[in-house]
């Protein structure tokens, strides 16, 4: 692989790994965005610029596939693949999410019904480990660090690269949204659509019982006579838009990022979802990205000093995986032991069964539920957290790491697997210079 942007990305990788191998004990990444919603406690660690790996190396159109830097935003790749009519085969819901973040995570979207989650869709990366080599490893090469990445945060590596797969896209597409009453009925139309799909994408939400609204997405060429396509990028929000209209039509830049603009319904927390503040911060303030600064400033003095004088609240931020069978009786104990709403739905299939950190079935679809807001509590912090991972369990579900977790370490490697986990550290951190992931998923590493 040769050329200015490949020497270029050399040129980068080298002088991180340099950074890395010239460095001693514990070592933090420094970068300038995050999407990981779980306190962490500061710590004395060496820390490693990857700012600057954030870009996009090539789009082979060719064989359908991206060359990208771990750091480069979906945004910015979105960017560069829509003009040769492509897209990534699943493109997160927020701009500010990284490919390589995403990679190392658990990403997903509304083609993860045809496609899986960001992993599946992942062809082949470069991992630099904490003595500074880069390892390639793909399903063919190094293929137990490949199936062990994901769901690792950054426990055994960093992303510097990461081939992922594209898929061909149309320059608008015409929503479908479906009201069901009952839940069974709408899960069953969500089975009949991962067995033989109809449309491009397919995600729902839950608003409250009975009152579920299902929405196909089909790619189409052009609009139809006399039709505009809507813009929910300023004082529109999309996600009202699905109990008020039976049909619609976006561009695909816009529905890829459809969420975006409200972060989903988040931006109610901070009155966002009011149009005089809309009108006031302007279509580009009005992101995922905004929020997410209000967010980490609230857990500063002095905002933080707003905790002691509202009535006491737990933040619940959590995407769940739960077997479509018991999508329904999840979402039943959810409603009456949680009782947030909305709830995103957001269905996937599992390609393969071999990611070893992120282990699930490959006989069933499954339903990521998301749900994001606080609950007011009069029970010890961590409580409601803890009574999702219960339900979770309950109904033989798996749970994102990218937020708070509160499992004893007996419990929580009774999900993921420890002893494929503890081989791949000992190759690539065998002095313990990244966190562990137990420690940064629960410990506040």
């Amino acid at each position: 692989m040769t050329g200015a942007a490949w020497n270029a990305h050399h040129a980068r990788v080298e002088t991180m790994a340099a950074a890395l191998a010239g460095s001693n004990g514990p070592v933090r990444l420094r970068k300038p965005t995050s999407n990981l919603f779980r306190p962490r406690e500061d710590a004395l660690r060496t820390e490693i610029d990857v700012a600057s790996l954030n870009h996009v190396i090539e789009i082979d159109v060719e064989a359908g596939a991206a060359e990208v830097e771990g750091m480069t935003t979906y945004a910015d790749l979105v960017d560069a693949t829509l003009p040769h009519g492509l897209a990534p085969a699943i493109v997160p819901e927020l701009k500010s999410i990284t490919v390589g973040g995403a990679t190392t995570g658990i990403g997903i979207e509304s083609g993860a019904f045809r496609y899986g989650l960001v992993h599946d869709t992942v062809q082949e990366l470069d991992v630099l480990v904490a003595d500074g080599r880069v390892l390639t490893c793909s399903r063919e090469r190094r293929p137990e660090l490949f199936y062990g990445f994901p769901n690792s945060y950054g426990s055994v590596g960093y992303a510097t690269r990461v081939r992922l797969g594209l898929i061909p896209v149309q320059p608008y597409v015409r929503l479908q949204h479906t009201s069901f009453r009952d839940p069974e009925k709408l899960f069953a139309a969500i089975g009949e659509e991962c067995a033989q799909p109809t449309c491009a994408y397919l995600d729902g939400v839950y608003f409250a019982p009975g009152e579920f609204v299902l929405t196909r997405a089909h790619f189409v060429e052009s609009l139809p006579p006399g039709t505009e396509a809507s813009d929910y990028t300023w004082m529109r929000q999309y996600w009202q838009s699905l109990r008020e209209r039976r049909e619609d039509y976006l561009t695909i830049h816009d529905y890829l990022w459809r969420w975006d603009t409200d972060w989903f319904w988040c931006s109610r927390n901070v009155g966002a979802h009011l149009k005089p503040v809309r009108l006031l911060l302007g279509r580009k303030r009005l992101s995922s990205v905004t929020y997410q600064k209000i967010m980490r400033s609230s857990r500063r003095w002095p905002l933080n000093l707003l905790q002691s004088i509202r009535p006491r609240t737990e933040s619940v931020i959590q995407d769940v995986d739960i077997p479509i069978a018991n999508a329904a009786a999840f979402l039943e104990d959810f409603e009456a032991e949680i009782g947030i709403r909305p709830v995103w739905i957001c269905p996937f299939v599992v390609p393969e069964g071999r990611f070893s950190l992120f282990q699930l079935r490959t006989d069933t679809p499954y339903i990521n539920f998301g749900f994001w807001d606080l609950v007011r509590s009069s029970e010890p912090d961590g409580h409601y957290n803890a009574r999702v991972e219960d339900l979770v369990a309950k109904h033989g579900g798996k749970k994102s790491l990218y937020s708070r977790s509160t499992y004893d370490e007996t419990t929580f490697w009774q999900h993921y697997d420890r002893q494929a986990y503890e081989a791949l550290k000992r190759e690539c951190d065998p002095e313990g210079r990244f966190p562990g992931l137990y420690e940064k998923a629960v410990r506040r590493g």
